[in-house]
């Protein structure tokens, strides 16, 4: 739990106090979206499947920290970087970076026991990542697409 509690407040203030490139509206969508894409995410793949969860099988209360706080702080860092003007190479690289980066912590989630796999594994989240990253992309672009009124 410790590791949990730093994690939220370390993704907090990091998201809270870097410098912004997009604009608010942009980052509060983003930043729900991350929670609804966690929510059903994690309703089908742990608690329909059984693939993986939050301290204890089931729904665990402590689970809802990282759906509220980690994963909205984790999607506006993600999207208030993303090189949108760059090269496909650099699109890649940063998408990979960011798969990279989620793997690593999801290791310490483990080892440190507030997440764990029941029939998942770091090849699927391998596999995930960069697919999510995909579908925050396509829900700013048509975010962006109705604010514009094109």
């Amino acid at each position: 739990m410790v590791f949990l509690l730093l994690s939220v407040v370390v993704f907090l203030i990091v998201a809270i106090t870097v410098p912004k490139k997009l604009p608010r509206r942009e980052l509060y969508a983003i930043a729900l979206f991350s929670i609804v894409l966690g929510f059903a995410t994690d309703i089908t793949l742990d608690l329909k499947y059984d693939l993986y969860g939050y301290f204890n099988k089931g729904v665990d209360f402590g689970g809802f920290l990282p759906i509220l706080f980690i994963f909205p702080s984790a999607g506006v860092l993600l999207m208030n970087f993303y090189p949108f003007r760059k090269s496909i190479w650099n699109q890649l690289a940063y998408i990979l970076g960011w798969t990279i980066f989620n793997l690593i912590y999801e290791y310490l989630t483990i080892a440190s026991g507030y997440f764990y796999h029941n029939g998942w594994n770091y090849w699927l989240s391998a596999v995930t990542y960069p697919f999510l990253i995909l579908l925050h992309l396509l829900h700013l672009k048509i975010m962006k697409s109705y604010h514009s009124g094109k």
